[in-house]
Parts: structure tokens; C-alpha cells; sequence
């Protein structure tokens, strides 16, 4: 993480990082998605706080005609349809970023897959500098940054001005007030909101400190991202230490990566090379 990048993202609590997959790559992610359609869920069912209400929380700005698509599991779909999300655990254009702001020894927590149709809900701003949470947090200490729960978001179609897709308040986890209800449910808007755009084979890195959400979609093809989200080697968000089906295929993972789906910890954690 060169010191342009540490500024940027110590300022605004995000950055995207561009041409970090090739073409080819995207393809296969997307490719493997296509072909497990049928594990495609509504988020509400994943959810069920959440029935009634859904993502946009009652908002009209957020409002839409459909349901936000969620799948999760990919790292043990059946070959050769895992291997595109295996490749991504330990991904060289990230694992750089990823020490930088949680530290070596650090674990991946959890991770799903998004995806939206034109005309798919928003969802409610969250998250921000005065929640306090223990897993998710942000702080400058001794010429460091110190994060909790981070994400890398891997972008896999283009999301351009005005699509809508991921979008925050930059700054917002450091502040020191709590972000006004309306304002989170951009019902109020006082000119904060930033929709984030990324090209397909993009990461967007942010930490789960910043107050973020979803515009809703109106482009006319899927906006499809990838959210892998990241811990401290001693922290875990999720109740499950290992994702779904990884413990029976362990042995498929390369030692790297198998570092990276190490349970939280603190003693002689394994570390990955950054080169």
C-alpha cells in the first residue's frame, strides 16, 4: 500500500482499486455464477428480521420493485466453479492492502455474493464511527492504522455514475456523531453521500467503521460483486470460524490459503508473503 493509497483510504475509510483482475478472470466468476443460478437467494430469506421492512428500511429514496440477490457457499460449489473464488482468498493485488490494515496473521471472516437486477432495492446506510462494536472499528495508533471487520468488495460488472450499487459517507468512520435516521435513509439529503463507481475487475477496500449502504439499481444489466470480508488473526464477526463446506475440502486449498481460513487466534499465526 503505497503512501497515496494510505492517505486516501485513511481519509475516507474506502478506496478502489483498479484492474486488480484480468478479464479472464471476471469471466470465470461470473461464468460460475451463471451456472449456479439456482442457489441465488432473496435477501429476506437470509434475513427474516428484515420481512416487511427489507434493505431500504421503508425509505423512498431507497425503494425498489425487486429484492436484492444473495448467494454464499462459493468456496465449495463443485469444481471447476469454486476454483475462481479459491483464487481470490489470497489474491496478490490484495494481500498487500490487507496487512497494511489489519495486520499480518489475518483471517478471512465470512464472505457472499450480491446481486442485483435493475430496479433492486437499496439498503439503509449503516455502520460509522460511533457504533459501538468491538468487531467493527477504526483507529490511528502509534503510525498505524488499526481496523476491524474490513471488506474487499470485487466488482464484476461495471458500475458507472448513476447506476447505483455501493455508495458511503467518506470520513464517516471517524466521526463523532452518529448519522441522523433520515440522512441513513437518504430521505434528507445534505450533499454526503457518495455512490462509489468501479469498473468490472475493480476492489473496492473499506472498512465496516464507515457508515455505508446500497443506491438502488438502475442500470439495465446485474451489478454482481463479491464481498469478502476480512478480520484481525484475532477477531471473528461470524459465529462459524470456517465458511460453509470449506472443513470437508480443506485439503484442496493451497497452504496459503488455508492460512487465510485459519480460526481466530493470536500465537504463531501463519503469514503470507507480500513480496
Amino acid at each position: 500500500m503505497n503512501d497515496d493509497e494510505k492517505y486516501f483510504f485513511d481519509l475516507n475509510g474506502y478506496i478502489v482499486l483498479e484492474d486488480t483482475l484480468t478479464a479472464e478472470q471476471v469471466a470465470a466468476c461470473n461464468a460460475a455464477i451463471d451456472h449456479n443460478r439456482d442457489r441465488l437467494t432473496d435477501f429476506p430469506s437470509r434475513a427474516p428480521y428484515l420481512e416487511g421492512l427489507g434493505l431500504a428500511r421503508g425509505s423512498k429514496a431507497l425503494a425498489g420493485e425487486k429484492l436484492r440477490l444473495d448467494f454464499t457457499g462459493m468456496l465449495a460449489w463443485p469444481k471447476p466453479w469454486c476454483d475462481p473464488f479459491r483464487h481470490l482468498l489470497d489474491h496478490p493485488s490484495i494481500v498487500p492492502h490487507l496487512v497494511e490494515i489489519l495486520r499480518d496473521g489475518f483471517r478471512l471472516d465470512h464472505l457472499y455474493g450480491i446481486v442485483m437486477r435493475e430496479g433492486t432495492e437499496g439498503h439503509r446506510l449503516h455502520g460509522g464511527g460511533t457504533v459501538d462494536d468491538f468487531t467493527s472499528f477504526y483507529q490511528f495508533h502509534n503510525g498505524h492504522m488499526r481496523n476491524g471487520l474490513s471488506v474487499v468488495s470485487w466488482i464484476l460488472t461495471d458500475c458507472g455514475p448513476g447506476d447505483g450499487g455501493f455508495a458511503c459517507i467518506p470520513g464517516s468512520h471517524k466521526a463523532n456523531y452518529r448519522c441522523p435516521p433520515d440522512v441513513a435513509l437518504l430521505d434528507t439529503d445534505i450533499g454526503m453521500v457518495r455512490q462509489v463507481e468501479a469498473k468490472a475487475g475493480s476492489a473496492v477496500l473499506f472498512t465496516e467503521a464507515l457508515t455505508h449502504g446500497t443506491l438502488p439499481w438502475k442500470a439495465d444489466h446485474e451489478r454482481r460483486s463479491i464481498l469478502y470480508k476480512y478480520s484481525p488473526g484475532t477477531l471473528s464477526y461470524s459465529k462459524r470460524y470456517v465458511p460453509p463446506g470449506v472443513e470437508d475440502v480443506l485439503d484442496e486449498f493451497t497452504p496459503e490459503q488455508r492460512a487465510v481460513l485459519e480460526p481466530p487466534y493470536r500465537t504463531n499465526r501463519p503469514l503470507l508473503d507480500v513480496g
